[in-house]
């Protein structure tokens, strides 16, 4: 449950400006998750995109070319929320909105929607709040509309998963209180390094042994502080992932290391991809161990995110068949194999 965002993006000279971007966290978490799910189970993968009267047809044909369950919102009144993206000589991305951006929560999901067995929320932790009691509020009325479960019964008997990635400018010291708040309701935090750094007022060098040994005392105390079953994620980019639970913890590998880098092309979007296809990893592991089911999430998140990195925008889709596709000329599955294959190499 993130924004759909249009994005103009500036580089240095020479290179040219690139217009017309599809972009945001709600366009990337949902393409995290339509990695792993092909037509028809394509539909599985729900989201939200307010279309303004500038709306382009070409990223139109684009999302209906994905089969998603996207829920397209008219704002006919108003543009499309776009922004305004520069690369500065020394590669930091500057970035601004171009005009009023238009949020998501409960109100704008779908009765179908509403039944998902995940949710990713890109959010401040007052909104991660109000959000999920929403979502709560309106499956107990969907329930009770349909107290037989003749439509579904998953509003009915299971609790969804809400995996929670905090808003980056508000993930510093004075607002502890209302993060610790916030993992009361969800079941996966996932900051990025640098946001879990601020948040703590803290720094971490991960060239270095001591700063391994530092991340792992920190997750340790926040969920010793919480409570047991949450879970905490920290992306780390080019180095991969660390999750973190009571009594586990696990780092794992980008896919693209340090000989592939070259590969990469531009990292925006490749957080929250990585939490979309974390999504799928999580249901689709029938794995009793919590730490193993985890540890599958994030070997998914790794494989989804190498697609998003690869270029500007979008990874390409291509139709082979009516459930065999390829996403920039692989597939999604073989790239799993492949992944999972160097993670049985590793030395303990």
């Amino acid at each position: 449950m993130g924004m759909f965002i249009i994005d103009e993006i500036h580089y240095q000279p020479p290179k040219e400006s690139d217009f017309d971007v599809m972009g945001g966290a709600g366009l990337y978490a949902a393409l995290g998750a339509r990695l792993f799910r092909p037509p028809p189970s394509s539909l599985e993968v729900g989201w939200v995109v307010h279309e303004g009267h500038d709306f382009p047809s070409l990223i139109k044909a684009t999302i209906d070319a994905w089969e998603t369950n996207c829920r397209f919102v008219p704002t006919s009144s108003r543009p499309t929320t776009r922004a305004w993206n520069a690369y500065e000589p020394n590669g930091f991305r500057s970035f601004r909105y171009m005009n009023e951006k238009v949020r998501i929560d409960e109100t704008c999901l779908t009765s179908e929607q509403l039944q998902s067995k995940t949710y990713h929320l890109l959010c401040s932790a007052d909104r991660c709040i109000s959000v999920i009691r929403g979502i709560d509020r309106k499956r107990r009325e969907l329930a009770e509309a349909d107290p037989d479960g003749v439509q579904s019964s998953s509003t009915q008997t299971e609790k969804p998963f809400f995996i929670w990635e905090p808003f980056p400018a508000l993930c510093k010291p004075s607002e502890m209180g209302n993060f610790h708040d916030a993992l009361e309701l969800v079941d996966v935090a996932s900051p990025n390094l640098d946001e879990f750094c601020n948040l703590l007022g803290i720094s971490l060098d991960l060239d270095q042994p001591s700063g391994w040994s530092l991340l792992r005392q920190k997750c340790a105390e926040l969920i010793e502080t919480r409570r047991p079953e949450l879970v905490l994620v920290i992306r780390l980019g080019g180095k991969g992932c660390f999750v973190a639970q009571a009594d586990y913890h696990l780092r794992l590998p980008a896919y693209y290391d340090e000989l592939t880098a070259n590969q990469v092309v531009d990292p925006t979007g490749g957080g929250n991809t990585f939490l979309g296809g974390f999504c799928i990893g999580l249901l689709e592991a029938g794995e009793p161990n919590r730490g193993e089911r985890f540890k599958q999430a994030a070997v998914y998140g790794n494989v989804a995110a190498s697609f998003a990195i690869e270029q500007v925008g979008v990874p390409t889709l291509k139709r082979l068949s009516p459930r065999e596709e390829l996403w920039n000329g692989d597939s999604v599955r073989n790239r799993l194999k492949k992944y999972r294959e160097r993670l049985a190499m590793r030395v303990p």
